[in-house]
């Protein structure tokens, strides 16, 4: 799950699973022995992603019964990992999740507050209908990622944001109802009988 909370900060806000675990795992792999001069990693090619790019630009929100999954595999995979939230509650929460994507960036509105990261494309597959990209979080921390854009026959979109297998799959609305979610309330609605 350090994909949907480091790269896209999809569930940041949330801290879905330790911080800790995930810090701890990072730096190994940032770490590895690589062909690289240790001063300074080369620089990132960046391409145009043309007509592909255009068709990720807009407005998008979480898939509920995808993000769920997701989750729950994330929790498989490991088993000391907790949710802060209860399941029901976290639900509510994706519920209200928007996601707006700008060219260059991509913004997640949850629950009154909101988290910018900058994208920069390294590759375009159009036949895949895929991009590779560096994305780089609000604190300066770079990661890879890909982006396929699937297209229905309706004339709605499905964004799928994938990194180290770990999937976010986001399905495109309206501007209404990305206003509707960007405006959420602070605090998702509970039950009188829950504290």
């Amino acid at each position: 799950m350090k994909f949907l909370i480091k790269t896209f900060g999809l569930l940041a806000a949330l801290s879905l699973f330790p911080a800790a675990a995930q810090q701890e795992k990072a730096p190994a792999k940032k770490k590895a022995p690589s062909k690289e001069t240790p001063a300074k990693a080369p620089a990132v090619k960046t391409v145009d992603g043309g007509k592909l790019e255009k068709k990720i630009i807009g407005k998008w929100a979480p898939d509920p019964e995808a993000m769920m999954k997701e989750i729950q595999k994330g929790l498989a995979d490991d088993p000391s990992a907790a949710l802060p939230l209860p399941l029901p509650l976290l639900q509510a929460v994706i519920q209200k999740m928007a996601v707006s994507v700008q060219k260059g960036e991509v913004t997640i509105h949850s629950m009154g507050k909101k988290q910018t990261a900058t994208y920069r494309i390294t590759k375009v597959d159009k036949a895949a209908n895929k991009l590779t990209m560096q994305i780089t979080d609000e604190e300066g921390i770079a990661q890879g990622g890909s982006a396929t854009v699937e297209e229905k026959k309706d004339g709605s979109k499905t964004l799928i944001l994938e990194k180290d297998g770990e999937k976010v799959v986001l399905n495109s609305i309206s501007a209404s109802e990305f206003e509707k979610r960007r405006n959420a309330r602070d605090k998702p609605a509970v039950s009188p009988n829950f504290r």
